[in-house]
């Protein structure tokens, strides 16, 4: 029982988490609060879905913040140049564009990662400042604004279901994925210790660039979602999200070594930092002090969650 609970610590945390705010505070049980907590998670949990497949291999991907502003301003700009000469599938071509771009640039660092050898950090970090610039570039540094009223659905300002959806389904097919599949059982071993992976005969150097390809596609899908929603593509958006997929993934239970962890964790994971964030706000806590606290929470979960872990055998010096 114990190793059952240390594995799955984060469920457990999160649903002691929300059953003592709710007793505490019947504000948060209101559907309407409920709904809001909802209505900002799927950006969030697609974004730390793609960071979990990175982490699995012992890497990390600090590039996709950036990737998901410029997905967002790609894809917005592709929609509004459509509209603009009255040509059919506007929002699908847009949606395609800026995966597309997302795609290439998790290319990029794939390859750099996994064939020029290049540690993940660099490879990402310089990324991450060749995407941002890029989105200035094709932006002149001004927001894009006038989407065509079907892509509001994307977002959830229509239904805020159908972004959770994408969510929802987006972690059960990765979930199969890692647990059923030669991938996933590749990925895992990967991190666990890529060279016995080498020599068991696991392509490692194409599942690592397979990966970063994964992980930026689910980035600018998440980009596009929050374009929807916030009803604006800025060049600037999504900053420090890459900090807050890591912080989900690593309260999830994932190791930044490698090889343990999975996505539906991450997703507990985003889900506890977004229930704080509320309470936050329901305490009327300032932004500045939510950042300490949020910031400090994470730390102590983090800090309990590798003590069971330690006890219950599940991880070792």
């Amino acid at each position: 029982m114990r190793r059952f609970l240390a594995k799955h610590s984060p469920l457990v945390i999160l649903a002691v988490l929300c059953l003592i705010i709710a007793a505490l505070m019947p504000n948060f049980r209101k559907p309407g609060n409920i709904k809001k907590v909802a209505y900002r998670t799927p950006v969030f949990g697609i974004m730390a879905s793609g960071q979990t497949l990175v982490i699995l291999t012992g890497g990390i991907d600090l590039s996709v913040g950036s990737l998901a502003a410029l997905s967002g301003v790609v894809s917005a700009k592709t929609m509004n140049a459509m509209e603009a000469r009255d040509l059919p599938g506007a929002v699908t071509a847009g949606v395609a564009a800026g995966l597309s771009v997302a795609a290439l640039c998790g290319v990029i660092s794939g390859f750099a990662t996994a064939y020029g050898k290049i540690p993940s950090f660099i490879s990402t970090l310089g990324m991450m400042m060749i995407a941002r610039g890029a989105a200035l570039v094709i932006t002149g540094g001004v927001p894009v604004r006038g989407f065509p009223d079907r892509f509001a659905y994307l977002g959830g300002t229509r239904g805020w279901y159908i972004p959770v959806s994408f969510m929802v389904v987006i972690v059960a097919l990765l979930t199969v994925t890692l647990l059923t599949t030669r991938f996933g059982r590749a990925v895992y071993a990967i991190g666990g210790n890529s060279q016995s992976a080498r020599l068991s005969g696991i392509p490692v150097n194409r599942c690592r660039m397979l990966v970063f390809v994964l992980c930026a596609l689910l980035a600018g899908f998440a980009g596009i979602v929050e374009t929807s929603r916030v009803d604006i593509a800025a060049p600037t958006a999504a900053e420090g999200y890459e900090l807050e997929a890591v912080a989900a993934c690593v309260i999830g239970g994932a190791s930044l070594m490698g090889g343990e962890g999975t996505v539906i964790g991450a997703l507990a994971g985003t889900l506890i930092m977004q229930i704080l964030v509320n309470l936050c706000n329901l305490l009327h806590i300032e932004t500045d002090w939510q950042k300490i606290l949020v910031g400090s929470l994470v730390i102590v979960l983090v800090a309990y969650d590798t003590y069971r872990k330690r006890k219950s055998g599940l991880l070792k010096e």
